[in-house]
């Protein structure tokens, strides 16, 4: 098959691609990251030419994962660059500011950034650890729920994706199955947080 038409196929794929799934993923950032619309639509833009490269250098011939779960991979990095470029923006703006336009409102601003930063370290601490025990007990649950909810939740999969991969008759069967998996989880967790 002449190149030009392999391209033009590519192309095309890409782009049906990014029409399917560019709701899904803007509401997804949105939830996830909380940024806004705006920042998901450029997450969403970079993270689309980050894919046709990949496309264009052949990394999604041999890919292991589905396309979407793939491109969730790249805006997921792109929404963290994201927040860390909102942060400095937030934070730069502080610099603005010197001690010719009042030391105390100068100090105030100063004790509230530090205040900010705190609360961010603080915050990611308990992130990690929150998501260490998330971690720990989803592979602790039985099969399938083990890889039922990483399939769900970290890969963002559809509840026909996971009918399929895992041989359920139906979604909806795949959606009970779930149901279960979470309240097992629910219930280890419980049980974790009354033991701290």
């Amino acid at each position: 098959m002449p190149i030009i038409s392999l391209n033009k196929k590519r192309d095309k794929v890409l782009n049906d691609f990014a029409r399917e799934y560019r709701e899904r993923t803007l509401s997804y950032l949105r939830n996830t990251f909380s940024l806004s619309r705006e920042d998901c639509e450029d997450v969403f833009q970079d993270a689309s030419i980050i894919l046709y490269h990949a496309a264009v250098d052949g990394k999604l011939d041999n890919l292991s994962s589905s396309l979407y779960t793939y491109f969730i991979g790249i805006c997921n990095n792109k929404a963290h660059e994201q927040l860390r470029k909102n942060d400095k923006m937030q934070l730069s703006s502080i610099d603005a500011f010197s001690s010719e336009d009042g030391e105390e409102r100068y100090n105030i601003i100063l004790n509230k950034a530090d205040k900010i930063l705190n609360m961010i370290e603080s915050n990611e601490k308990a992130d990690a650890e929150r998501n260490s025990i998330v971690q720990e007990l989803v592979k602790s649950l039985p099969s399938p729920c083990n890889e039922l909810l990483w399939s769900f939740f970290r890969d963002v999969l559809s509840m026909k994706a996971i009918a399929q991969m895992f041989g359920y008759a139906s979604d909806s069967v795949a959606k009970v199955t779930k149901h279960r998996c979470q309240e097992k989880f629910r219930k280890s967790y419980e049980n974790i947080l009354a033991k701290m």
